[in-house]
Protein backbone atom coordinates (compact mmCIF):
# COMPACT_ATOMS: atom_id res chain seq x y z
CA UNK A 1 0.00 0.00 0.00
CA UNK A 2 1.13 3.34 -0.79
CA UNK A 3 2.72 5.77 1.89
CA UNK A 4 0.87 8.47 2.04
CA UNK A 5 2.12 12.08 1.16
CA UNK A 6 3.44 14.55 3.81
CA UNK A 7 1.45 17.75 2.73
CA UNK A 8 2.67 20.83 4.84
CA UNK A 9 1.88 24.39 4.82
CA UNK A 10 0.87 27.72 7.15
CA UNK A 11 -2.41 27.22 8.79
CA UNK A 12 -2.99 23.51 7.83
CA UNK A 13 -5.17 21.14 10.09
CA UNK A 14 -4.53 17.84 10.31
CA UNK A 15 -5.79 14.48 12.32
CA UNK A 16 -2.85 12.96 13.39
CA UNK A 17 -2.75 9.14 14.89
CA UNK A 18 0.33 6.83 15.82
CA UNK A 19 -0.17 3.11 16.93
CA UNK A 20 2.11 0.75 19.23
CA UNK A 21 3.86 -1.61 17.23
CA UNK A 22 1.42 -5.11 16.52
CA UNK A 23 -1.00 -3.17 18.21
CA UNK A 24 0.55 -3.31 21.88
CA UNK A 25 0.67 -1.10 24.57
CA UNK A 26 2.33 2.77 24.60
CA UNK A 27 0.60 3.48 27.57
CA UNK A 28 0.83 1.47 30.79
CA UNK A 29 -0.20 3.55 33.69
CA UNK A 30 -1.20 7.34 34.55
CA UNK A 31 2.24 8.28 34.47
CA UNK A 32 3.19 7.65 30.56
CA UNK A 33 -0.31 9.21 29.56
CA UNK A 34 0.75 12.47 31.37
CA UNK A 35 4.25 12.35 30.04
CA UNK A 36 3.07 12.26 26.66
CA UNK A 37 0.20 15.31 27.57
CA UNK A 38 3.57 17.17 29.00
CA UNK A 39 5.70 16.28 25.44
CA UNK A 40 2.51 17.84 23.62
CA UNK A 41 2.01 21.01 25.47
CA UNK A 42 5.68 21.21 25.26
CA UNK A 43 6.17 20.43 21.17
CA UNK A 44 2.95 22.78 20.93
CA UNK A 45 4.70 25.85 22.28
CA UNK A 46 7.99 25.55 20.76
CA UNK A 47 6.51 25.01 17.32
CA UNK A 48 3.73 27.18 17.46
CA UNK A 49 1.01 24.65 16.59
CA UNK A 50 -2.55 24.34 18.26
CA UNK A 51 -3.86 21.29 19.73
CA UNK A 52 -7.59 21.35 19.05
CA UNK A 53 -8.10 18.21 20.73
CA UNK A 54 -6.66 15.09 21.63
CA UNK A 55 -7.74 11.35 22.53
CA UNK A 56 -4.58 8.78 24.08
CA UNK A 57 -6.03 4.94 23.99
CA UNK A 58 -3.85 2.09 25.90
CA UNK A 59 -2.54 1.70 22.31
CA UNK A 60 -2.33 4.25 20.36
CA UNK A 61 -3.51 8.20 19.92
CA UNK A 62 -5.34 10.83 17.99
CA UNK A 63 -4.31 14.67 17.81
CA UNK A 64 -6.45 17.48 16.06
CA UNK A 65 -3.83 19.84 15.63
CA UNK A 66 -3.27 23.55 13.47
CA UNK A 67 0.26 24.23 12.50
CA UNK A 68 1.14 28.05 12.15
CA UNK A 69 4.19 27.23 9.97
CA UNK A 70 4.95 24.17 8.06
CA UNK A 71 6.80 22.45 10.40
CA UNK A 72 3.87 19.24 11.29
CA UNK A 73 6.91 16.44 10.69
CA UNK A 74 9.79 18.47 13.02
CA UNK A 75 6.49 18.70 15.80
CA UNK A 76 5.64 15.10 15.57
CA UNK A 77 9.90 13.63 15.20
CA UNK A 78 10.44 15.60 18.19
CA UNK A 79 7.13 14.01 20.38
CA UNK A 80 7.41 10.38 19.17
CA UNK A 81 11.53 10.57 19.58
CA UNK A 82 11.28 11.92 22.94
CA UNK A 83 8.03 9.75 24.44
CA UNK A 84 9.93 6.35 22.61
CA UNK A 85 13.18 7.14 24.41
CA UNK A 86 10.80 7.85 27.61
CA UNK A 87 8.97 4.25 27.67
CA UNK A 88 12.37 2.23 26.32
CA UNK A 89 14.13 3.53 29.23
CA UNK A 90 11.40 2.88 31.72
CA UNK A 91 10.42 -0.29 30.71
CA UNK A 92 14.02 -1.42 29.60
CA UNK A 93 12.88 -2.57 26.07
CA UNK A 94 15.04 -0.79 22.84
CA UNK A 95 13.73 -0.42 19.43
CA UNK A 96 10.74 1.62 18.01
CA UNK A 97 7.44 1.61 19.87
CA UNK A 98 5.38 3.02 16.97
CA UNK A 99 4.26 1.12 14.13
CA UNK A 100 6.28 2.85 11.22
CA UNK A 101 5.23 6.46 10.47
CA UNK A 102 2.33 8.62 12.27
CA UNK A 103 -0.61 9.28 9.90
CA UNK A 104 -1.59 12.75 9.08
CA UNK A 105 -4.99 13.64 7.51
CA UNK A 106 -5.00 17.21 6.14
CA UNK A 107 -8.72 18.34 7.15
CA UNK A 108 -10.60 21.02 5.27
CA UNK A 109 -13.90 22.97 5.63
CA UNK A 110 -15.72 23.61 8.76
CA UNK A 111 -18.13 20.11 8.91
CA UNK A 112 -15.23 17.46 8.41
CA UNK A 113 -13.47 20.05 11.00
CA UNK A 114 -16.56 19.70 13.70
CA UNK A 115 -16.99 15.45 12.72
CA UNK A 116 -13.88 14.73 12.90
CA UNK A 117 -13.37 15.96 16.78
CA UNK A 118 -16.70 13.90 17.86
CA UNK A 119 -15.02 10.74 15.76
CA UNK A 120 -11.94 11.48 17.80
CA UNK A 121 -13.77 11.82 21.63
CA UNK A 122 -15.76 8.80 20.61
CA UNK A 123 -12.95 6.50 20.65
CA UNK A 124 -13.09 5.36 24.73
CA UNK A 125 -16.32 3.93 24.19
CA UNK A 126 -15.46 1.68 21.49
CA UNK A 127 -13.54 -0.27 23.58
CA UNK A 128 -14.18 -4.28 24.32
CA UNK A 129 -15.96 -3.92 27.68
CA UNK A 130 -17.77 -0.35 27.66
CA UNK A 131 -19.32 -0.53 23.90
CA UNK A 132 -21.85 -2.93 25.40
CA UNK A 133 -22.81 -0.71 28.34
CA UNK A 134 -25.96 1.24 28.11
CA UNK A 135 -26.38 4.96 26.62
CA UNK A 136 -26.28 6.85 30.13
CA UNK A 137 -23.18 4.75 31.24
CA UNK A 138 -21.05 5.52 27.89
CA UNK A 139 -22.30 9.04 28.51
CA UNK A 140 -20.82 9.23 32.18
CA UNK A 141 -17.94 7.06 30.96
CA UNK A 142 -16.76 9.68 28.07
CA UNK A 143 -17.33 12.33 30.44
CA UNK A 144 -14.74 11.59 33.31
CA UNK A 145 -12.33 9.46 30.65
CA UNK A 146 -9.17 11.54 31.73
CA UNK A 147 -7.10 11.39 28.79
CA UNK A 148 -9.05 12.93 26.31
CA UNK A 149 -9.46 16.62 26.11
CA UNK A 150 -13.51 16.26 25.85
CA UNK A 151 -14.21 17.15 29.51
CA UNK A 152 -12.29 19.93 28.94
CA UNK A 153 -14.01 21.45 26.11
CA UNK A 154 -17.03 21.32 28.29
CA UNK A 155 -15.54 22.57 31.31
CA UNK A 156 -13.50 26.05 30.65
CA UNK A 157 -11.82 25.66 34.30
CA UNK A 158 -10.18 22.29 33.62
CA UNK A 159 -9.10 23.35 30.67
CA UNK A 160 -5.68 23.74 30.27
CA UNK A 161 -3.75 27.53 28.62
CA UNK A 162 -2.21 25.25 25.60
CA UNK A 163 -5.67 23.04 24.17
CA UNK A 164 -7.83 25.76 21.84
CA UNK A 165 -10.70 24.11 22.19
CA UNK A 166 -12.85 27.15 21.50
CA UNK A 167 -12.03 26.36 17.73
CA UNK A 168 -14.48 23.05 17.83
CA UNK A 169 -17.19 25.25 20.15
CA UNK A 170 -16.69 28.16 17.32
CA UNK A 171 -18.73 25.60 14.91
CA UNK A 172 -21.79 25.69 17.46
CA UNK A 173 -21.94 29.08 18.65
CA UNK A 174 -19.51 29.85 20.55
CA UNK A 175 -17.48 29.11 23.75
CA UNK A 176 -20.36 29.79 25.88
CA UNK A 177 -22.49 27.91 27.61
CA UNK A 178 -25.21 27.27 24.69
CA UNK A 179 -22.56 26.52 22.94
CA UNK A 180 -20.80 23.95 25.31
CA UNK A 181 -23.72 22.69 25.33
CA UNK A 182 -24.79 22.10 21.83
CA UNK A 183 -21.48 20.48 21.21
CA UNK A 184 -22.17 18.19 24.34
CA UNK A 185 -25.31 17.21 21.98
CA UNK A 186 -23.44 16.95 19.05
CA UNK A 187 -20.86 14.45 20.55
CA UNK A 188 -23.69 12.59 22.26
CA UNK A 189 -25.75 12.18 19.37
CA UNK A 190 -22.57 9.54 18.10
CA UNK A 191 -24.16 7.46 21.18
CA UNK A 192 -27.87 7.86 20.47
CA UNK A 193 -27.74 6.90 17.10
CA UNK A 194 -25.38 5.43 14.47
CA UNK A 195 -24.10 8.77 12.39
CA UNK A 196 -21.75 8.75 9.54
CA UNK A 197 -17.59 7.90 9.78
CA UNK A 198 -16.00 10.70 8.50
CA UNK A 199 -13.05 8.38 7.63
CA UNK A 200 -14.85 7.01 4.82
CA UNK A 201 -15.00 10.39 2.98
CA UNK A 202 -11.20 9.82 3.09
CA UNK A 203 -9.46 10.55 -0.87
CA UNK A 204 -5.92 9.42 -1.55
CA UNK A 205 -5.45 8.13 2.22
CA UNK A 206 -4.53 11.57 3.68
CA UNK A 207 -7.18 14.56 1.97
CA UNK A 208 -10.52 15.39 3.97
CA UNK A 209 -12.44 17.78 2.67
CA UNK A 210 -15.06 19.21 0.21
CA UNK A 211 -14.09 18.79 -3.74
CA UNK A 212 -13.15 22.53 -4.17
CA UNK A 213 -10.35 21.81 -0.82
CA UNK A 214 -9.60 18.74 -2.74
CA UNK A 215 -8.77 20.30 -5.97
CA UNK A 216 -6.76 22.89 -4.49
CA UNK A 217 -4.62 21.16 -2.34
CA UNK A 218 -3.64 19.47 -5.52
CA UNK A 219 -3.08 22.37 -7.62
CA UNK A 220 -0.63 23.93 -4.97
CA UNK A 221 1.19 21.03 -3.06
CA UNK A 222 0.14 18.17 -5.44
CA UNK A 223 1.92 16.62 -8.66
CA UNK A 224 0.38 14.40 -10.95
CA UNK A 225 3.14 12.32 -10.36
CA UNK A 226 2.73 12.12 -6.95
CA UNK A 227 -0.71 10.74 -6.88
CA UNK A 228 0.08 7.90 -9.22
CA UNK A 229 0.56 5.67 -6.28
CA UNK A 230 -2.96 6.34 -5.36
CA UNK A 231 -4.10 5.66 -8.49
CA UNK A 232 -4.85 2.28 -11.02
CA UNK A 233 -1.10 1.03 -11.85
CA UNK A 234 -1.87 1.33 -15.95
CA UNK A 235 -2.42 4.83 -16.45
CA UNK A 236 -4.97 3.76 -19.54
CA UNK A 237 -7.25 2.03 -16.86
CA UNK A 238 -10.43 4.43 -16.53
CA UNK A 239 -13.10 4.69 -13.68
CA UNK A 240 -14.60 1.23 -14.10
CA UNK A 241 -19.09 0.44 -12.96
CA UNK A 242 -19.00 -1.56 -9.93
CA UNK A 243 -21.78 -3.56 -12.12
CA UNK A 244 -19.24 -4.64 -14.73
CA UNK A 245 -16.62 -5.37 -11.96
CA UNK A 246 -19.09 -7.43 -9.67
CA UNK A 247 -19.95 -8.88 -13.44
CA UNK A 248 -17.03 -10.34 -14.33
CA UNK A 249 -15.83 -11.33 -10.70
CA UNK A 250 -19.21 -13.15 -10.55
CA UNK A 251 -18.69 -15.21 -14.06
CA UNK A 252 -14.91 -15.99 -12.68
CA UNK A 253 -16.32 -17.72 -9.55
CA UNK A 254 -19.31 -19.03 -10.79
CA UNK A 255 -21.84 -17.16 -8.56
CA UNK A 256 -24.59 -14.74 -8.91
CA UNK A 257 -23.30 -10.90 -9.15
CA UNK A 258 -26.21 -9.98 -6.14
CA UNK A 259 -25.01 -12.57 -4.36
CA UNK A 260 -21.64 -10.92 -3.88
CA UNK A 261 -22.48 -7.42 -3.65
CA UNK A 262 -23.87 -7.63 0.03
CA UNK A 263 -22.04 -7.12 3.80
CA UNK A 264 -22.50 -10.96 4.54
CA UNK A 265 -21.75 -12.40 1.52
CA UNK A 266 -21.50 -16.59 1.64
CA UNK A 267 -18.70 -16.25 -1.35
CA UNK A 268 -16.03 -14.53 0.61
CA UNK A 269 -13.35 -14.76 -1.47
CA UNK A 270 -15.30 -13.67 -4.66
CA UNK A 271 -16.42 -10.91 -2.20
CA UNK A 272 -13.03 -9.47 -1.02
CA UNK A 273 -11.75 -9.74 -4.87
CA UNK A 274 -14.93 -7.70 -5.84
CA UNK A 275 -13.54 -4.94 -2.89
CA UNK A 276 -10.02 -4.85 -4.26
CA UNK A 277 -10.52 -4.30 -8.02
CA UNK A 278 -13.51 -1.91 -7.04
CA UNK A 279 -10.92 0.17 -4.82
CA UNK A 280 -8.27 -0.40 -7.61
CA UNK A 281 -10.71 1.03 -10.48
CA UNK A 282 -13.10 3.29 -8.87
CA UNK A 283 -11.60 5.88 -6.43
CA UNK A 284 -10.32 8.38 -9.53
CA UNK A 285 -13.17 10.08 -8.51
CA UNK A 286 -15.20 8.52 -6.28
CA UNK A 287 -15.00 8.72 -2.19
CA UNK A 288 -14.43 5.73 0.28
CA UNK A 289 -17.94 5.88 1.30
CA UNK A 290 -19.27 6.42 -1.60
CA UNK A 291 -17.84 3.07 -2.90
CA UNK A 292 -18.34 1.51 0.38
CA UNK A 293 -22.20 2.36 -0.33
CA UNK A 294 -22.54 0.59 -3.47
CA UNK A 295 -20.74 -2.14 -2.44
CA UNK A 296 -23.52 -3.08 -0.04
CA UNK A 297 -22.70 -0.73 3.02
CA UNK A 298 -19.09 -1.79 3.77
CA UNK A 299 -17.03 1.21 5.93
CA UNK A 300 -14.30 2.81 4.49
CA UNK A 301 -12.02 1.74 7.11
CA UNK A 302 -13.75 -1.65 6.03
CA UNK A 303 -12.40 -1.43 2.03
CA UNK A 304 -9.07 -0.38 3.36
CA UNK A 305 -8.45 -3.00 5.89
CA UNK A 306 -9.71 -5.58 2.97
CA UNK A 307 -7.30 -3.76 0.09
CA UNK A 308 -4.09 -4.56 3.05
CA UNK A 309 -4.97 -8.05 3.80
CA UNK A 310 -5.71 -9.01 0.39
CA UNK A 311 -2.74 -7.23 -0.21
CA UNK A 312 -0.65 -9.23 1.72
CA UNK A 313 -2.23 -12.51 0.57
CA UNK A 314 -1.09 -11.65 -2.91
CA UNK A 315 2.34 -11.21 -2.26
CA UNK A 316 1.95 -15.31 -1.24
CA UNK A 317 -0.72 -16.50 -3.45
CA UNK A 318 0.70 -16.19 -7.48
CA UNK A 319 -2.93 -18.53 -8.29
CA UNK A 320 -4.55 -15.29 -6.47
CA UNK A 321 -2.46 -12.87 -8.08
CA UNK A 322 -2.94 -14.26 -11.87
CA UNK A 323 -6.46 -14.18 -11.15
CA UNK A 324 -7.00 -10.52 -10.27
CA UNK A 325 -4.39 -9.71 -13.32
CA UNK A 326 -6.94 -11.82 -15.80
CA UNK A 327 -10.24 -9.97 -14.12
CA UNK A 328 -8.34 -6.36 -14.80
CA UNK A 329 -8.04 -7.39 -18.83
CA UNK A 330 -11.32 -8.33 -18.67
CA UNK A 331 -12.89 -5.26 -16.65
CA UNK A 332 -10.83 -2.95 -19.08
CA UNK A 333 -12.05 -4.67 -22.22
Amino acid sequence: MARPLRIEYPGAIYHVTSRGIDRRKIFNEDEDYLHIVHLLKEGADFFRVEVIAYCLMNNHFHFLLQTKEANLSRFMQRLNVAYTRYFNYKYSRVGPLMQGRYKAIVVGSEEYFLNLSRYIYLNPIKVKGIKEKSRNEQRTFLRRYKWSSYSEVLEPKKRSEYLKSERVLECVGGDNEKGRKRYEEFVLEGISREISNPMDELRYQFLLGSDKFIEQIKANFIKDKDLKPFLPKNREIKQQSIKKIAGAVAKEYGVQAEEIMVMRSKHKRARKVLIELSYKFCLVNKSLKDLGQELGGISGPGIIRVHERLGNELNKDRQLRNKITKLAKVICQ
